[in-house]
């Protein structure tokens, strides 16, 4: 991917603004990695102002080990605690020119994945009505850029076993912020593949005997993993090893008003037949955080 950014330190373009959709890996299903996904010098100035845990926890306790907090992005955009180039960055990453990146690269994926979306909104992907998830309501597809922190633990533990995204959400991204003193192992994304017909504890949550791994992408400095949602796009996070430092990244969203696609829940017999396999899914959070 090329470079994005200025000496002066400043962002005019989305992480995706030099990626083709030829990048763009359709198996397990449709996803992009980059290893390198902005300019040495404009991802260590980020990192170097990236809110402190404080921050993003906003006064709530983290009495959960190796849970997730959230800051979401209509509490950064106008945030004067936040430093100005990251909040250049969530302006373009909620924005119409980051809508249009996403379109130019997984547009054809996404028409594959959901033949009737653009039916169902009355227009094509390319002129989607674009607002910033949480602050506005005429739109017909709203885009998220949050902070997000795993809190340290003291156990090996996975902030999140298999799973897929909200029915309601088209595409999401993941960008990496892993602190160079941060001696911990995993904390990997990884990438699954059915084993039968998708089935679900809810509507997200999966039993690990039914999908087997086929790939992960390494929580690294710099490191970006974007994928289109469905039914099928079933990822989670690997065990990840005793540390005193969170694990941090940036979350992108793009969701609808509506759903896109369905997943079938298991019943309650079946969910009490599988009870041991049950109680080792996870999904940690801080809590008070609907985003």
């Amino acid at each position: 991917m090329t470079s994005l950014g200025t000496c002066a330190m400043t962002m005019s373009s989305s992480l995706l603004a030099s990626t083709s959709a030829s990048e763009v890996i359709r198996e397990p299903f449709a996803h992009f990695v980059s290893k390198a996904a902005l300019a040495p010098d404009l991802y260590r100035e980020l990192d170097a102002s990236f809110p402190t845990p404080e921050t993003i926890l906003g006064g709530r306790a983290a009495t959960i080990e190796n849970a997730a907090a959230r800051l979401p992005a209509f509490k950064v955009l106008d945030n004067p605690a936040i430093a100005p180039l990251w909040r250049d960055f969530f302006k373009i990453h909620t924005s119409t020119v980051f809508w249009q990146d996403i379109v130019r690269v997984f547009g054809s994926a996404l028409r594959e994945t959901f033949p009737r979306l653009e039916e169902r909104v009355g227009r094509s992907l390319e002129e989607f009505r674009i607002g910033v998830r949480g602050a506005e309501r005429e739109a017909d597809l709203r885009l998220e850029c949050q902070f997000v922190i795993n809190t340290p633990g003291t156990k090996t533990s996975s902030v999140k076993t298999p799973h897929v995204d909200k029915r309601q959400t088209l595409f999401a991204a993941l960008y990496y912020f892993r602190a160079p003193e941060d001696p911990s192992s995993g904390g990997d994304l990884e990438f699954y593949r059915w084993l039968r017909e998708p089935r679900f504890l809810n509507y997200r949550m999966i039993l690990p005997q039914d999908v087997a791994p086929v790939g992960s992408v390494p929580y690294g400095p710099n490191t970006l993993a974007c994928f289109v949602n469905s039914a099928q796009s079933v990822h989670g996070v690997t065990p990840r090893g005793p540390s005193t430092r969170p694990r941090r990244y940036i979350n992108f969203i793009a969701e609808l008003p509506f759903r896109a696609f369905q997943t079938r829940s298991m019943s309650i017999p079946a969910r009490l037949l599988h009870w041991p396999q049950v109680r080792q899914i996870s999904r940690r959070s801080v809590g008070a955080d609907r985003y």
